[in-house]
């Protein structure tokens, strides 16, 4: 078979770059968002259960996208969880719960409570028993450095409409705790992307509050943004002018697709314990 000319080839190659430009990044797996330590300890009991913990969540949270564990007795008892994006491909699932626990393990050794926060997936483990109690009392907030083009008014009360039918939505049973929408803005027809998801040890009802929580949170340190996201320990909300969740519907043809990466936001942390 003669080679492919180059002239034939490039057409290709840019319909590939594309693609790759608007498809969620696989680097969301293993790069973490954000995380928490604290509650200092030095017993050897505690730090066995919280090993015995990790060791326990990963491969069952790798295979069903959710695991909670529990191990030790009396004051050296560590309850976990640990979660997927219910959305993202098992591989990216079992790439992020183990990078997860890699990060806790390194980053909070020594210490009772930690958190760990990825794109991807969520991991805890503590040593009071959170499982089935909504929190929100640790919020992490990422604004976007730029703001939206054009009316930006407009944008605003579209990714305002946006949300709030993602904070409906994650209270649907239905939903099973996940909820994506999107919304056209603008005479160019840019996309909104929202999402919204929850643990899910939550009740449906709790998870609809909670994610409801996080989007009223959003007018008061992302108006006008092109991307903002709000973190909880039971949830998160998140909207974008760039498809970052699957399945992947995403055509525009919008150089701004590409700048509401992480790498461009501003870290806000509140911590209301």
């Amino acid at each position: 078979m003669a080679p492919s000319s180059p002239v034939l080839l490039l057409p290709l190659l840019l319909a590939a770059a594309a693609a790759l430009t608007l498809a969620p990044r696989p680097s969301s797996a293993v790069d973490p968002v954000s995380t928490y330590c604290a509650k200092n300890f030095t017993s050897a009991q505690t730090q066995a259960s919280i090993s015995a913990v990790l060791a326990t969540l990963v491969p069952r949270a790798s295979a069903t996208y959710y695991a909670t564990a529990t191990s030790g007795s009396g004051s050296s008892t560590i309850w976990g969880l640990a979660q997927c994006r219910g959305d993202i491909p098992s591989s990216d699932c079992a790439r992020c719960v183990a990078a997860a626990a890699r990060q806790v393990a390194a980053s909070c050794r020594g210490q009772a409570d930690a958190r760990v926060w990825y794109d991807y997936c969520f991991l805890r483990y503590d040593d009071a028993d959170f499982l089935g109690l909504p929190d929100t009392g640790y919020t992490i907030i990422l604004i976007n450095t730029m703001n939206a083009t054009g009316d930006l008014a407009a944008f605003d009360r579209a990714e305002r409409r946006l949300m709030a039918r993602v904070a409906e939505e994650a209270g649907d049973p239905a939903s099973a705790g996940l909820a994506r929408e999107t919304a056209k803005f603008g005479s160019d027809g840019t996309t909104i992307y929202g999402l919204g998801w929850c643990t899910r040890d939550i009740t449906a009802a709790d998870c609809g509050l909670c994610v409801a929580q996080a989007v009223a949170e959003l007018p008061n340190y992302c108006r006008f943004r092109r991307g903002c996201r709000v973190l909880y320990s039971s949830c998160m909300a998140r909207y974008e002018t760039y498809p970052f969740f699957f399945p992947v519907t995403g055509t525009d043809d919008d150089a701004d697709a590409s700048s509401s990466h992480a790498g461009e936001y501003e870290t806000v942390i509140l911590n209301h314990k």
